[in-house]
């Protein structure tokens, strides 16, 4: 549609309306961080359904006037004797000024997943009033169907890290280390080694994730290889790095390099950054995917009874650490609800699906609600028992229209069973902007809780002060929750039996040293608490690093002095980076003692 001509952009050309952004590819629905999703290049033929592509670009106009653009994206199976089309997805694109970065999204495919695109190349292109703008390749390689968790493509060898400059991956010889200095520190490279197990060629785009000790994304290498065919049992080196020429980039932490494959994590390595290089081979982990689904099956309900959901649910929520008041108050919640149904009462007019958790991070929130949700399967009141777990990440987009959808979806996903709104009152944050989605969430999830009553169920949780202020900033929030837990703080004596549960998974325990210094480090981490106290988190990070020292301690040492009774003990050593400071001081280090304070 031509512009008007008293219209400002009357007379301009589509190129002075836009700037190309990224044309992305992805095979998963599910939104991500910052509304993104999971971009990749390669792919197994046995999880595509529909291939989507994602474009982008930068609205020139943003903030003067509104335009208009035919949007056409097409894809193509490449192959030696050219490229065959595939489909042509034309939308007539409103482009409002309001939109500074503008997002085009469509899809192609079959809903049975490996039953349209098979192995080969293939190529999305970009049209924007029929000039071309970007394009994107991807990959879809077939190696036969695969069970959970397994790689028929290659096998993890090693993973050892070092550090240099941005070339340092050509050095002839490199110095491996566990511990780098925060000083010294340009990039840290990792030396990734797999064996080939496929005589079938074929490209692998693996993602390294650099993350602190908190789990969050510090940086990120991508690297897609092609693996020639007839090299099943070689060798290959991968080398991908973070950093910079000029030391300062890395603080002294703990980190992980996460090794990502087909969307799978493959492999986990630890190390640090403090006041000084030590040398050694790191420690990898290739079992995650197995742990996890070990873990999963734990909440699997399949083939028992109402009875046995219900009464093995409670004896979980029973066995917890501390959380005196909430479990009392779950206790009496199923006596009132068996009362209810053993005298014929209409149990949801007596009694609410939605609650809200209150209390600081780390105190069993989602935990507590994973158990509930199945305690309400084991007393018939929902069908399904399951969790679904979202931030305000899950519920809002970040532009008009889409809220709703996404808030719809999880809300979807979750009947039958609870949906957990974690750090809930983010939702409310924004309120009166311009651009309220939060509200909009709000507004989808409370006519949802009326519309499908007894049909699931809303926790929301956060902040006691945020959350309280949360519920009372709505009228409709205040009728729909009518329950409240308050999660406590741990006590110093919950802790230490916390991070004796964990020892006790690693088969480890501290010696009388090592105890009598954690007993009293959790006593002095309790003491100059606030809100941002991690609990129970705090103390998982406590015990992962006392076992990464006991394991960097017995590394060094030769292999015949070691003695099983080393291999089962902390030491005082283990734990004496856990500083107990003076606490007036009130530190939000917590008192670890990882470099130059």
């Amino acid at each position: 549609m031509p512009p008007e001509q008293n219209s400002p952009d009357a007379g301009k050309s589509s190129e002075t309306r836009y700037k190309f952004r990224a044309l992305k590819v992805h095979a998963s629905d599910d939104w991500l961080a910052d509304g993104t999703k999971k971009y990749r290049q390669v792919y197994d033929r046995y999880e595509t359904t529909y291939m989507r592509v994602e474009l982008s670009f930068f609205n020139k106009l943003f903030d003067e006037t509104d335009w208009e653009a035919n949007v056409t994206l097409k894809c193509y199976f490449l192959t030696q004797a050219g490229r065959q089309e595939l489909c042509s997805l034309t939308q007539q694109r409103k482009i409002t000024k309001d939109e500074n970065i503008v997002y085009v999204r469509d899809s192609w495919g079959n809903a049975e997943p490996g039953a349209y695109w098979i192995r080969g190349n293939y190529l999305w292109e970009a049209y924007l009033d029929d000039v071309l703008i970007g394009d994107a390749k991807f990959y879809v390689e077939d190696l036969g169907p695969s069970a959970p968790g397994e790689n028929k493509f290659f096998e993890v060898q090693h993973i050892k890290l070092f550090e240099g400059d941005a070339s340092a991956y050509s050095a002839a010889t490199k110095k491996y280390l566990t511990k780098f200095s925060a000083n010294d520190t340009r990039y840290i490279w990792g030396e990734f080694c797999f064996k080939n197990k496929s005589n079938t060629g074929y490209y692998a785009e693996l993602f390294f994730n650099y993350c602190d000790d908190a789990g969050h994304l510090k940086g990120r290498s991508t690297r897609l290889i092609h693996v020639p065919a007839h090299t099943a049992g070689q060798l290959f080196y991968v080398y991908p790095s973070w950093g910079n020429d000029t030391p300062g980039s890395w603080k002294s932490d703990v980190y992980t390099l996460e090794v990502v494959f087909m969307d799978s994590l493959i492999a986990t390595v630890a190390f640090q950054v403090g006041e000084q290089a030590v040398e050694g081979n790191a420690v990898v982990l290739t079992e995650v995917t197995r742990v996890a689904q070990s873990l999963a099956s734990l909440d699997s309900t399949a083939g028992k009874s109402r009875e046995e959901i219900l009464q093995e649910s409670l004896n979980e929520l029973n066995a917890l650490t501390g959380l005196t008041s909430v479990k009392k108050e779950v206790n009496e919640m199923v006596k009132l609800v068996q009362f209810y149904q053993e005298t014929g009462k209409d149990v949801l007019n007596r009694f609410s699906l939605h609650s809200v958790f209150t209390g600081n991070p780390g105190t069993g929130k989602t935990t507590v609600a994973r158990i509930l949700s199945r305690i309400y399967k084991g007393l018939g009141i929902l069908e399904k028992g399951h969790l679904v777990e979202v931030d305000r990440q899950a519920l809002v987009a970040g532009y008009v229209g889409q809220t709703a959808i996404k808030t719809a979806e999880k809300i979807e996903e979750a009947m039958g069973g609870i949906l957990f709104i974690d750090e809930a009152y983010s939702l409310a944050n924004e309120r009166g902007g311009q651009h309220d989605f939060g509200a909009e969430a709000i507004q989808v999830l409370l006519k949802r809780m009326e519309d499908f009553r007894g049909k699931f169920g809303v926790i929301v949780a956060g902040y006691t002060d945020n959350m309280v202020d949360f519920i009372e900033s709505n009228p409709g929030l205040r009728s729909r929750f009518d329950k409240y837990y308050q999660f406590e703080d741990y006590t110093p004596e919950e802790m230490f039996t916390i991070v004796m549960s964990f020892f006790k998974k690693e088969e480890v325990q501290p010696d009388e040293a090592a105890a009598r210094h954690l007993q009293n480090y959790f006593a002095y981490l309790y003491n100059i608490r606030d809100k941002h106290f991690g609990n129970a988190r705090t103390v998982r990070q406590v015990a992962a690093e006392a076992v990464k020292n006991q394991h960097l301690r017995l590394a060094a040492m030769k292999k015949e002095d070691r003695t099983a009774d080393m291999l089962r003990t902390i030491m005082l050593d283990d734990v004496a980076e856990f500083e107990i400071k003076d606490a007036s001081l009130k530190r939000r280090r917590l008192g670890f003692n990882l470099g130059n304070e």
